[in-house]
């Protein structure tokens, strides 16, 4: 749990706030201190160390501020585009829910998600890529995606047919199917929304029960402007607890997923298919991003026997 967890619970919401107001104010004036990244840089930076080629599928996690570039942020997607290639397709998170609003707490409120309109809440970048031509996204309430290039409409249409956001049906365990990689620029693996693919793939006795118990009849509506019902899981937060970077470090080839720091600058890059694939085995085996404490008795019982 960290420092801002842990104040959360104990101090007023005002207070907490100022806190988190001035952390990351603090992280910005040390990232603006750091050389600036030109586009050539960044370049070299998502084909040499993140391992971008031509016709990559790839999901991009970010954080724009934690990037001091010399260059406007938009362009970051152009950059990912002219080495991927037209047969490459690039993937970003589109969440409609504005920190620190849970995705529970934004289903309890009834709120309308429209898959044309409602923005995106996970960094500029997602939005910027949201708004742009040909983007198609994923027809979920609380954990869409949006994607551009040739694989977009099969790695997207598919997301509102499961309860669980990260199973089969969503873009993210498809990322899996299609060989991909997974970046980030500007954050480590802590941001790495992927690894719940795991709690969903055993979702029939989880290690953690990450969901709260009610299924929501979410309000949609989908490209055609016609409403649609998706039911859906929301995660409970004091649940989602986990030091990712940590995990990877522990658990993880560095051939699989790889925390990095470049230039002062916060990276990742993971195999979508190697990734899922020792993460599922070790979750089996009982080791899991999860303190044991949240544990359920059932899956304990599975390990004893």
């Amino acid at each position: 749990m960290s420092l801002i967890d842990i104040a959360r619970k104990i101090l007023p919401a005002g207070t907490v706030a100022s806190i988190a107001r001035a952390r990351k104010r603090a992280k910005r004036a040390r990232i603006e201190r750091l050389p600036p990244l030109s586009e050539k840089d960044f370049t070299d930076i998502i084909t040499d160390e993140l391992g971008l080629v031509s016709g990559d599928t790839v999901y991009v996690g970010s954080s724009i501020d934690q990037l001091n570039l010399d260059f406007p942020f938009y362009r970051i997607l152009s950059l990912i585009q002219n080495v991927i290639g037209a047969k490459g397709t690039v993937l970003f998170p589109n969440y409609p829910n504005r920190s620190p609003l849970s995705s529970y707490q934004y289903l309890v409120q009834g709120n309308v998600f429209d898959v044309r309109r409602t923005p995106s809440y996970t960094g500029l970048l997602t939005e910027f890529a949201r708004r742009r031509r040909g983007a198609l996204r994923s027809l979920h309430p609380t954990k869409s995606v949006c994607a551009i290039g040739r694989y977009a409409e099969e790695l997207t249409n598919t997301h509102q047919q499961s309860p669980y956001p990260y199973d089969t049906c969503s873009p993210y365990y498809k990322l899996v199917e299609y060989n991909a990689k997974i970046i980030g620029i500007g954050v480590w693996t802590e941001y790495l929304s992927f690894v719940y693919t795991i709690d969903d793939a055993l979702k029939s006795n989880p290690p953690v029960k990450t969901y709260h118990p009610q299924i929501f009849a979410a309000q949609c509506i989908n490209y055609k402007g016609e409403k649609e019902i998706v039911e859906t899981y929301a995660h409970n937060m004091k649940k989602i607890v986990h030091d990712g970077p940590q995990y990877m470090k522990e658990n993880i080839p560095p051939e699989v997923c790889c925390d990095l720091t470049i230039k002062g600058m916060k990276f990742f890059r993971a195999d979508a298919a190697k990734l899922f694939d020792k993460m599922l085995k070790l979750a089996k085996e009982g080791i899991t991003l999860y303190p044991r404490s949240l544990y359920s008795k059932e899956f304990l019982k599975t390990l004893e026997s």
